[in-house]
This record gives C-alpha cells, sequence and structure tokens, in this order.
C-alpha cells in the first residue's frame, strides 16, 4: 500500500536579471561604532534577499537589542524610500553590495590627542530592486 506523498512546491525569490531591475546607492551615517558580530552579519547581506536580510537581524541580535533596532530601522527606512519615491514593491529589492567604513569624529586638523577619538561608522548599501511595470493609459471610450 503506498501512500500518496504531496509535494510541497515553494515559490523561490529569484536574482532579477540587469534589464529588469535598477541599482540605487544609499549612504548611512551610523553615529555609534558597530559591534564585530554586526559588521560580520552586514557584511553576510550581499546578494540577499532583503526580507532575509532583516530575518537574520531579527533573530541574531538577541543580546544587543538596541543594535538589532538601529539595523532595522537602517533597513526599513531604505524600504520606505524606494516605496515612495520609485514604487517599488517591497518584496522586490535585494542587498546587492555593502561596505562598512569606521570613520573618527573629530578633525584630525585641530586635535592633538588622538587616543580618545570617538569613533562612528559609515554603511554603504546598493539595492537591487525590480522596476515597477508602470500602467498602461487606457483610452477614453468616447
Amino acid at each position: 500500500m503506498k501512500k500518496n506523498k504531496k509535494r510541497r512546491e515553494s515559490k523561490a525569490i529569484l536574482y532579477p536579471s540587469s534589464h529588469e531591475s535598477a541599482l540605487k546607492t544609499f549612504h548611512i551615517k551610523y553615529e555609534k561604532k558597530l559591534s564585530s558580530f554586526a559588521k560580520l552579519v552586514l557584511n553576510s547581506f550581499r546578494n540577499k534577499y532583503l526580507y532575509y536580510a532583516m530575518d537574520d537581524i531579527l533573530y541574531s541580535f538577541e543580546s544587543n537589542p538596541k543594535e538589532k533596532e538601529n539595523l532595522l530601522e537602517i533597513l526599513k527606512s531604505l524600504v520606505l524610500l524606494l516605496q515612495n519615491n520609485f514604487f517599488v514593491n517591497s518584496f522586490d529589492i535585494w542587498i546587492h553590495e555593502i561596505y562598512i567604513n569606521e570613520v573618527s569624529k573629530a578633525n584630525k586638523f585641530l586635535t592633538n590627542d588622538f587616543s580618545n577619538l570617538e569613533q562612528g561608522t559609515c554603511i554603504t548599501i546598493k539595492l537591487l530592486y525590480k522596476k515597477p511595470i508602470s500602467p498602461k493609459k487606457l483610452d477614453s471610450i468616447w
């Protein structure tokens, strides 16, 4: 007696091709120094679907809730910007590239004491998104 096995078909999220996608670069000034764990997680986001990246942040930063909230806020604000300005569907966004650059907040030319400089972070994120299909204008009947 054979049991009928139902196949679970999952819809794969396909990385868009170059002719149906566009890139947008964002430079984020993060006022604090990122933890080494945060840098490791963020660097793993290259060519990753945005909601998977948000999911990784949500579940990876249990020990540091403030950093988790800050990183989620950054990604959510980028999604909102793309939706409002370019009419992009939030489910059609991927993180194409991400760069993290540590910067000091003090002016090196005016300060002689370099031992007590505060560190900040500049995060550059290139988001890849599917170009929205513009609706065709319908001709009027009369």
